[in-house]
């Protein structure tokens, strides 16, 4: 044990008792070479906050902290000076009202983890307001996202303009802005472009994003009739595995009818149990994230990561949690998804600015991603106001597909109970994509195996994910039954990396690592060598990172819009990293679609348009194949050693696209087959919004860009047409 878990048996870091305000006690490990901590605390909110600034103040200066706060610096960093303006003053507005309208308990948290940062570090790289705004960015975030959209609606826009224009106003911001926004109330062109402008704000590259895996699974079907809930965080924020941390919470010192809880996050987090955990009643919860234009920033209540903390501290069962949910407000949109061990009931809270709808308790496998599941208010998503909407139309398939690959992985394994932590560290790490399972499915048995694999995009993890974490619940509650695996993130994504298995002794408030197996992995790496083909998704991710986290010419986060140098050596650093994914899983025998997708993008913001060709031509190639009638299949080439299939989406793009891309190789819009090549573009993407949609419900927003983009190219040619930004987020 000790060669795998370092540490774990020396005296923990305590604060002197001058300096702290609660029982902390931090253990510092190494486990296969990895920094892990463990943080147990007995306290009030306010006081384990503090300890926690105080005692891993080192790790947050070094942390997340950063990140978020040189992405919303660089966000706000906008090339018109008004709109720069106006952005800051809505962004300040919405921060400040988050924070002033949280319980009185949790803004003194957020103070005292401020006062425990400043009082452990001598110069924090940042002030505290920056802190202050780091701890509520994630649901401050989400606020932006919906007046982003809402700007995006002709309905809704002068309506909205006419609410910034008073809420900057009556919060006496910038002058210069507040004349800017209701002069914008008047003038058409004005309001497209602030909309353009917040459009940018919230670009792909320009915030912090989320795509949350989550499923319970009640004790009667798993091998030892234990209850499960687990959960992926992906997250694209790259400094969480530097010092993931473990924590066990006591906070019935401030009441004692409430929880002791386990919990999982990273240095900085001020809510532990806001992600996902598991409390001495056997309840379990996980967070999911979502998008809506139904939020409220004046409402009197809490952000959603710490009432899901409440949850796991003050509710024994899922109807408690329904209950603490209910009587809460809430800002923007969530899921807070609860199972209980002892009856191995779950539901299904979400949340917006309106209100609460609880789904039925069931005591069945249930699968959560970052979509709303209750047919009621709750599903207009594409009303007048767009009221749950997804950033765009490739989202909005992946949460379907990462929905659905669990829900069908739980229905195989029910009879006979086949589910365990393995099984669930195996789903976790899945990487078949269930829309091109479908594909492969109809073509029937003359499509090539592994054909569905994919290193990204529509799969249960994604390439930037960040932690994944199992709770085991033990429905009689016997003790020492309930356990914890969390991932070490010794690799990318989280989800390939190593669980550390602890069991939990709630009486003695105690974690202990397992004596049977405590450090597992993922066992489909077992079955083939792809070892080649996971080393590319670190650089899929290094490629991403080169743009959405640039940095200067010392490393430092950049907290500024980059320059068009920096912009242009990012681009040049992800078309190299890209290569290199591209070259890994080809050694293994492996075509990846979103590393050739998006080399093909790079390089044509580049201009390196032969290039850019050749990878274009090689998905089309694949889509011409995948178009042959089953019968046809043995054409298939006998290289690679896994083809890859294409969704109808990315063929579309691809088509389209790649039509830009040789408008400019050529120098002019008038070679032969570039019409065809259009049309079908714009076929597909027609047939996709009937056939997903219907034919008389207003479609996603998304895929309206995209046929107005074909439209342009055609009209205009690729040379002038505007295409969007680059997304490796859902790869479109």
């Amino acid at each position: 044990m000790t060669r795998i878990i370092e540490g774990w048996t020396d005296p923990p870091a305590i604060l002197p008792s001058e300096q702290s305000r609660a029982d902390s006690r931090l253990h510092r490990l190494r486990i296969n070479g990895k920094t892990f901590l463990v943080l147990k605390q007995r306290g009030r909110f306010a006081d384990i906050a503090y300890d926690h600034g105080r005692l891993l103040a080192p790790e947050i200066v070094d942390g997340v902290f950063p990140e978020i706060v040189a992405t919303i610096a660089r966000s706000l960093d906008l090339p018109n000076p008004r709109h720069n303006r106006v952005a800051q003053a809505v962004y300040r507005c919405y921060s400040d009202r988050v924070l002033a309208n949280s319980s009185a308990e949790f803004r003194a948290g957020a103070e005292a983890l401020a006062d425990g940062v400043f009082a452990g570090v001598a110069d924090p790289p940042f002030s505290r307001r920056q802190v202050l705004d780091a701890v509520v960015a994630i649901e401050v975030g989400n606020l932006v996202d919906g007046l982003a959209r809402l700007l995006e609606i002709p309905v809704a826009r002068v309506r909205e303009i006419i609410g910034l224009g008073l809420m900057l106003g009556s919060e006496q911001t910038d002058q210069d802005a507040t004349a800017y926004v209701q002069k914008a109330r008047r003038d058409a062109g004005e309001q497209d472009a602030l909309a353009g402008a917040f459009r940018q704000v919230t670009g792909p590259n320009n915030r912090v994003d989320f795509a949350c895996t989550g499923f319970s699974i009640p004790g009667r079907f798993t091998r030892d009739g234990r209850h499960i809930h687990a959960r992926n965080l992906d997250a694209d924020l790259y400094a969480w595995n530097r010092t993931p941390v473990l924590f066990l919470i006591d906070e019935t010192p401030a009441n004692a009818a409430w929880h002791r809880y386990a919990a999982f996050g990273t240095a900085g987090l001020i809510y532990p149990g806001g992600i996902s955990g598991i409390n001495d009643a056997g309840l379990a919860v996980s967070l999911h994230q979502l998008s809506t234009t139904r939020y409220r920033s004046t409402v009197r209540g809490d952000i959603a990561p710490f009432v899901q903390q409440r949850i796991l501290r003050e509710a024994a069962t899922v109807d408690e949690a329904a209950d603490i949910a209910r009587d809460s407000r809430h800002f923007a949109a969530w899921v807070i998804f609860c199972s209980e061990a002892k009856t191995g009931r779950a539901i299904r809270i979400e949340v917006n600015g309106d209100g609460v709808r609880v789904s039925q308790a069931m005591a069945e496998p249930l699968a959560q991603t970052n979509h709303f599941l209750a047919h009621d208010l709750f599903e207009r998503r594409f009303d007048a106001r767009d009221a749950h909407f997804t950033p765009t139309f490739g989202k909005w398939l992946e949460s379907r597909a990462r929905y659905f690959a669990v829900r069908d992985a739980m229905d195989s394994a029910r009879m006979p109970p086949s589910m365990d932590v393995d099984w669930a560290i195996d789903r976790l790490s899945a990487s078949d994509d269930w829309y091109l399972e479908q594909i492969q499915k109809k073509r029937g048995p003359g499509t090539p195996s592994g054909a569905s694999r994919r290193s990204f995009g529509r799969v249960v993890r994604k390439a930037y994910g960040q932690l994944a974490s199992i709770v085991v619940g033990d429905p009689q509650r016997r003790p020492g039954r309930d356990e914890v695996w969390m991932t070490i993130g010794d690799r990318e994504p989280a989800p390939h990396s190593h669980y550390a298995g602890w069991r939990i002794d709630w009486a003695a408030f105690d974690l202990k690592p397992l004596d049977d197996r405590p450090i597992r992995r993922t066992r489909q790496f077992e079955k083939a060598d792809l070892s080649n083909w996971e080393q590319g998704l670190e650089r899929y991710v290094w490629a991403r990172v080169s743009l959405n986290r640039p940095r200067d010419q010392v490393g430092k986060l950049l907290r500024r819009a980059a320059s068009t140098g920096e912009w242009r050596a990012g681009l040049v650093r992800a078309n190299h990293l890209l290569g290199a994914a591209i070259d890994l899983a080809a050694a293994d025998g492996v075509v990846e679609v979103p590393y050739h997708y998006m080399r093909a993008r790079v390089r044509h913001a580049l201009g390196e348009y032969a290039g850019a060709t050749e990878d274009w031509r090689l998905l089309r190639d694949i889509w011409a194949v995948q178009q042959r009638q089953p019968g046809e299949a043995a054409t298939w080439p006998a290289q690679p050693a896994a083809m890859p299939l294409l969704h109808p989406f990315e063929a579309a793009l691809v088509l389209l696209l790649s039509t830009a891309t040789e408008d400019l190789q050529q120098g002019a819009p008038a070679w032969a087959g570039r019409s065809a090549r259009l049309s079908e573009a714009r076929t597909l993407l027609g047939t996709l919004a009937k056939e997903t949609f219907g034919t008389n419900r207003p479609h996603h927003f998304d895929l309206e860009r995209w046929i107005e983009c074909a439209d342009a190219v055609e009209r205009d040619g690729g040379a002038a047409a505007a295409l969007p930004e680059l997304n490796f987020i859902t790869v479109e």
